[in-house]
């Protein structure tokens, strides 16, 4: 079932992924969408081992294009929107279907102008490294 979590975020383009994509996210991300109550066991099953697979998934970013900022681990200290409240996607401006590249510009990140003490703590805890905008976004 982790596998399966795992193709999810790593785009794979299968029939199953291609499904699951089209009739249960709709282009949410699989770390955001809540589990309806009219649901199959499996889907059901499956949205409740994200907490076991996201650990597990670590995003490298490059040009940003295929990461969500809030949602995907990317962080050191995991997924924003998970380690701090939902007012940073607001204090931010940004949408909250951001993609990283939203705060990359050509190799520096550039974060939005807040006053958000929580902001400030997730600029300064970012990587060392700097993107890459000639590589696409891993997965390791």
């Amino acid at each position: 079932m982790i596998r399966h979590i795992w193709n999810l975020v790593h785009g794979s383009n299968n029939l199953w992924t291609t499904w699951i994509k089209t009739y249960h996210l709709k282009g949410t991300s699989i770390w955001e969408v809540k589990a309806p109550q009219t649901c199959s066991w499996n889907w059901r099953k499956l949205l409740k081992l994200r907490h076991i697979a996201r650990p597990l998934i670590r995003h490298i970013i490059g040009n940003g294009l295929g990461t969500s900022l809030w949602f995907d681990n990317l962080h050191p200290d995991g997924s924003i929107r998970l380690k701090w409240s939902s007012r940073v996607i607001y204090d931010s401006g940004l949408p909250k279907k951001a993609k990283v590249s939203s705060i990359v510009h050509g190799d520096q990140w550039v974060w939005p102008c807040s006053m958000s003490i929580d902001l400030l703590e997730i600029k300064n805890r970012m990587p060392s490294y700097n993107p890459n905008s000639s590589l696409e976004d891993g997965i390791k």
